[in-house]
């Protein structure tokens, strides 16, 4: 560029006088030492560059470099050093068969990687989780790992309700939450932007929307909220006991794909199995064969189950005149149509409304402090889920083992993190497009 390579020849104080005068342009951004300075800087000095910004490309890059200095600024604030962490057991079994939690209790009190200082196992919802954590901060600093351990997928959100006699916690149920005041952010000392939620559950790190509001619901809309993570897998544990004692325990994971329709019209399994063909046509898994087994003969072995998903959706209005009618299946149904963010919602799961059968009433809510009239429409659906654990190569030729949990977690995990820490050496971290 010829304004880059004229720059390289300007003296450098006539360079420092621009520079200390908020005149940047390419030439200058060109120039990694004062991309550093830049990238150095608090908000509010980036702002005074950004207000004396005239060119579209220059007032982009001083944008995302004033985010940049925001969550620097957020994590400058946030203490470092070693933290006590806690880990909630936010369930009890009730199928011998399937020990979810008590195999996580086991992995939680002896691996080494993953172990807390606390651990807890009598709370059932989030508001007693948050209740927990302002009763019990810890005597320096805030809280550093924070494991919630409950059933969860990637439609339904958390097994846990909010409040304990509620439903399942989902993207309806916290938004309500946070707009009624039911759960209340915490303060700073109490959970900051290095604080580590980590959701042990199944493939909630697919929902991004939800990770992000359960930061927002614990720890405000600021960036010292905390990050709030989950696997983008199935998540199971398992451990072996000998006369009480816990012999081994161990997290693994599972890959899986799905088909979804409407709750009691199940399809016959050639059907299913055309479905997911479909579905998922780069894919050499034989669906037909994986939609007869209940679980694998070998790791890695495809095998399949079935989940129940229900969806909920609630609109608000100013006033009850402002209601329409939905009492009839045409009216329900152009009404749904009408959610536009609903609609968006299912596709980015991968779904439709014609995955679901839908019903549709009126009710109201507590909308900031003030009660509201909505119209609040819930649907029920059935997933068809083929499974396969993760596995790779054994010692053995032809043979493989599970993929286990802590040295992976890169691998598959997904996080809504407010303030991310350099990830680049300085000048580096936020470039001219």
């Amino acid at each position: 560029m010829v304004i880059a390579a004229a720059w390289r020849f300007l003296p450098r104080a006539l360079k420092e006088r621009r520079f200390r005068a908020h005149q940047l342009d390419v030439g200058l951004l060109a120039d990694s030492e004062y991309r550093a300075r830049l990238e150095a800087m608090k908000p509010d000095e980036v702002g005074r560059y950004l207000a004396c910004a005239t060119d579209a490309a220059i007032a982009d890059y001083l944008q995302r470099l004033l985010q940049f200095s925001r969550e620097q600024a957020a994590l400058a604030a946030a203490p470092a050093g070693a933290r006590e962490g806690v880990t909630f057991i936010m369930g009890e079994d009730r199928n011998p068969e399937n020990r979810f939690y008590q195999a996580a209790t086991d992995y939680y009190t002896t691996d080494d990687g993953a172990r807390t200082e606390h651990l807890e196992r009598n709370l059932r919802c989030l508001a007693d989780v948050r209740e927990y954590l302002h009763n019990h901060r810890p005597a320096v600093g805030p809280w550093g790992v924070v494991n919630i351990v409950a059933h969860s997928y990637e439609w339904g959100g958390l097994s846990v309700p909010v409040r304990e006699g509620q439903g399942r916690t989902d993207l309806t149920a916290l938004r309500l939450a946070i707009a009624s005041g039911e759960l209340k952010p915490l303060e700073d000392s109490v959970v900051d932007c290095r604080t580590d939620f980590r959701i042990q559950g199944c493939a909630l790190g697919r929902d991004t929307a939800l990770l992000r509001l359960m930061s927002i619901a614990f720890g405000g809309r600021d960036l010292e909220r905390p990050k709030v993570g989950s696997s983008r897998y199935f998540v199971y544990y398992e451990s072996q006991r000998e006369g009480g004692i816990v012999e081994s325990a161990n997290q693994f994971f599972a890959q899986y794909w799905y088909v979804v329709y409407p709750k009691g019209q199940r399809p016959g399994n050639a059907e299913l199995a055309k479905r997911f063909a479909e579905r998922y046509p780069a894919d050499k898994t034989d669906w037909r064969s994986a939609l007869g087994r209940s679980g694998p003969r070998w790791p890695g072995d495809a095998y399949y189950r079935m989940l129940s998903l229900p969806a909920t959706w609630v609109t608000v209005y100013p006033e009850s005149a402002a209601l329409p009618r939905v009492s009839t299946v045409p009216a329900r149904r152009a009404w749904l149509e009408a959610q536009t963010e609903l609609g968006q919602r299912l596709r980015g799961l991968g779904l439709g409304l014609d995955d679901f059968l839908w019903s549709a009433r009126d009710t109201s809510v507590v909308d900031s402090g003030a009660v509201r009239p909505a119209i609040l429409a819930m649907g029920r659906s059935t997933i068809a889920c083929v499974e396969q654990d993760v596995v790779m190569p054994d010692a053995w030729p032809w043979f493989a083992r599970r993929v286990y949990g802590s040295a992976t977690r890169p691998l598959f995990w997904q996080e809504d993190a407010p303030a991310r820490p350099p990830a680049q050496p300085p000048g580096f971290n936020v470039a001219l497009r």
